[in-house]
């Protein structure tokens, strides 16, 4: 793709976008839906540094994603639409689908990027083909695939916080019909954050990734292709996530002028650690016929085990009323839970039959999806809880899309789905625990359908319009015998755009303007009262927004490409409640009070959260990118640059001072010397303004936080075959 880009510029135009948002391959002209997509280079300079996936986050518009388990379980928001559950067993409206296998479970989603071709980022209800959790929208993965070209590549960095990253992916040609390909990912980082209570030394930090995909591609002729997917992941840290106690200070918010994140301390940080493996699968099969239909076949397997553990009120505990509200100080008693996946599987299949003539183009299709897990909830406290839940869920659909060209202009595209949802939700205690047995099941079936309009103005500019529907199935909790559920969540979107080609191909702008009404949303309400999550449905949410999206090839040698987004929700349910925070020292609420009730540590104070936004749903997200290349005799010196800016959001369902996302801009660079043969030199900064924020906090105990990485500065050396 890099080839393919850099011949574009020599010919002064920008490289055309494909994408495959409807199942197939299209110039994203031609989709009417809202796709933006990242490139493989350029994802390989957000994860300089061995980011995980939360780089992605603003870089395209209105994308979130956040997490509060370090380095797994991402939480992905589109348009303010997400889920801020921080449990195992959460489901999200934002489907993460990876070499078109859909991945469930947070912990699955896991998995790091390399070796990838392309994201895509489908923005409002995608339900018609992609089914149930995808109201919100569809992050879509494709990594490299292998073919008859050596397309092969070695890379070596190193840097801050002793950071090693050992990456390489090469094509093999086994036969003439015949390819594999095998890609591999290293990432190693040493301990840099000093835990006080264990004086002086650094123990909290670390982790070692170890990530393996192989895939074989047979095409022993024009009728039938073959695919085969093998990967695996393993995962061990020092500590899945860095807690900070009272980290923000009453009646601000932010962090406090004394805070330094390489400081913390944890007085059960002996049992913080972090385990995770992964394996999976995926097998998929095409058919062409004489009469240009195609039959294809796609079955994916995924099991993961992991556990993660955490000194949850991030503080040394006193008995000192003066250390009230102090950094690193906890009253009285501490938190540490662990989490993990102890037998998880998932399977998922889909037939789909396609055709396609002159002015139709048809596709129809079955889905079968089947996880079943068990996991546990343990405290480190006394007196000791500790639940083992096991959930399973089995859903099936029918779906279909018909696209036809009314004439040479305009295209009207028809799809829907049906879908039957089950979930069945046991709890018990583990040996030694105290939770009381519980169990909950669910169910339901729902339609999705999606009407949209294509006109093509001229060569270089297409309008569009579109009326979609998605749902969220029903979902069940169960966190140290806590048992809840909601009920389906149901999404109506409208939204009209454009995209275009402009300045001889030189330029591309595309924009959309979108409204959306969801109907019983599924609201999660974490901590207040207790380490616990709640599950609420509100009456409706309602939101509206604009994106756009701008690249421009100046010269040969100088891009620069710029996105925006504007983003409004609101909670529209005047009864709905939310528990305060019951942080001690206390937050500064800006809701209305609703009342008081009997909690498991004393009287609560609820709130109505009616009126306000979504969590973590920052109004406005702004990207820049600007890549300067400068030839020489025997290379080309380079210049690469980008830096995004997220606006400010409550972290919660109800308002304060002091839980905020806040605002932030983060940057990046990548510099260095590109010989003609391949290889490449370069300099790696991320966060180079070294800007720590808040970016989620624990509102039941104390203020605590947890913040981004800060700065990091490498080396990196990659040649290409």
């Amino acid at each position: 793709m890099a080839q393919d880009a850099a011949d574009a510029a020599a010919a002064g135009m920008l490289e055309e976008i494909i994408v495959t948002a409807q199942k197939r391959e299209q110039s994203l002209m031609e989709v009417p839906v809202a796709v933006s997509a990242i490139t493989g280079e350029s994802i390989n300079e957000y994860l300089g540094g061995a980011q995980d996936i939360r780089a992605l986050a603003a870089r395209v518009p209105g994308l979130n994603i956040e997490t509060s388990n370090g380095r797994t379980q991402p939480r992905f928001y589109l348009r303010g639409m997400g889920n801020i559950d921080f449990d195992v067993n959460a489901n999200q409206p934002v489907a993460m689908i990876f070499d078109e296998i859909s991945l469930e479970n947070n912990t699955v989603r896991s998995l790091p990027l390399f070796d990838i071709q392309r994201i895509e980022v489908l923005k409002g209800p995608q339900g018609s083909l992609f089914g149930r959790n995808t109201n919100a929208g569809v992050i879509k993965i494709d990594s490299v695939k292998p073919s008859a070209d050596r397309n092969a590549y070695v890379s070596l960095s190193y840097g801050s916080r002793e950071t090693v990253i050992l990456e390489g992916a090469s094509n093999f040609t086994l036969s003439d019909t015949f390819t594999m390909r095998a890609s591999l990912k290293y990432q190693d980082r040493g301990k840099w954050i000093d835990n006080t209570f264990n004086g002086p030394g650094d123990d909290f930090g670390a982790f070692e990734e170890t990530a393996w995909r192989l895939q074989f591609s047979w095409d022993p002729s024009d009728s039938f292709s073959g695919y085969l997917k093998l990967h695996g992941f393993n995962q061990d840290g020092s500590d899945p996530n860095v807690f900070y106690a009272n980290a923000i200070r009453v009646g601000t918010s932010g962090l406090r002028p004394e805070f330094n994140e390489k400081i913390a301390s944890h007085d059960f940080g002996d049992i913080a650690d972090l385990e995770l493996d992964h394996y999976g699968g995926v097998l998929n099969l095409r058919w062409t016929f004489a009469n240009d239909m195609t039959f294809t076949s796609i079955t994916g397997y995924d099991t993961v085990e992991n556990f993660q553990s955490a000194d949850v009120d991030g503080g040394e505990v006193s008995f000192d009323f003066a250390d009230l509200g102090e950094l690193g100080k906890q009253l009285f008693f501490g938190v540490a839970t662990g989490d993990g996946l102890l037998d998880h599987k998932q399977i998922t299949q889909e037939f789909r039959l396609a055709g396609q003539s002159e002015a139709l183009f048809w596709q129809a299709g079955f889905y079968y999806f089947d996880e079943d897990y068990d996991l546990i909830n343990q405290s480190f406290h006394f007196p000791p809880e500790s639940a083992l839940v096991n959930q399973q869920t089995k859903s099936w659909a029918l779906f279909g899309q018909v696209e036809y060209a009314l004439n040479d202009i305009w295209a009207l595209t028809v799809g829907g789905r049906w879908t039957d949802d089950e979930k069945d939700l046991k709890v018990g205690p583990v040996p030694g625990g105290i939770v009381n047995p519980d169990s909950i099941s669910v169910g339901d079936d729902f339609f999705n359908w999606d009407v949209a309009l294509t006109y093509d103005a001229s060569d270089d500019w297409t309008w569009y319009g579109r009326i979609a529907t998605g749902s969220r199935g029903p979902v069940t909790l169960g966190r140290f015998g806590f048992v809840s559920s909601a009920r389906t969540e149901d999404t109506i979107s409208g939204e009209i755009g454009f995209k275009s080609s402009l300045m001889d191909g030189r330029a591309r702008w595309n924009t959309s303007m979108y409204m959306f009404r969801n109907d019983d949303q599924q609201l999660t309400a974490t901590g207040g009262a207790a380490n616990v999550n709640q599950l609420l449905n509100a009456d409706q949410v309602n939101g509206f927004g604009v994106e756009t999206e701008f690249d421009l090839l100046v010269t040969e040698n100088l891009f620069i490409s710029a996105n925006l987004s504007y983003n409004d929700t609101e909670i529209d349910d005047p009864g709905l409640r939310d528990d305060l925070c019951g942080s001690a020292p206390t937050c500064t609420g800006l809701d209305p009070i609703a009342g008081m009730r009997e909690g498991p540590f004393g009287p609560v104070t609820e709130v109505f959260i009616d009126g306000n936004p979504l969590p973590r749903t920052p109004e406005w997200i702004f990207n820049f990118i600007l890549q300067y290349t400068h030839p020489l005799q025997n290379g080309d010196l380079y210049f690469n640059t980008d830096w995004n800016y997220r606006d400010k959001s409550n972290l919660f369902l109800h308002r304060s001072i002091e839980f905020v996302q806040e605002d932030r801009w983060l940057g990046g660079l990548r510099a260095g010397y590109r010989t003609k043969g391949g290889l490449d030199f370069a300099l790696v900064g991320r966060n180079i303004t070294d800007e720590v924020v808040v970016e989620g906090g624990i509102n039941f105990l104390n203020l605590t936080a947890f913040v981004n990485e800060p700065a990091y500065w490498g080396a990196e050396f990659r040649a290409s075959f």
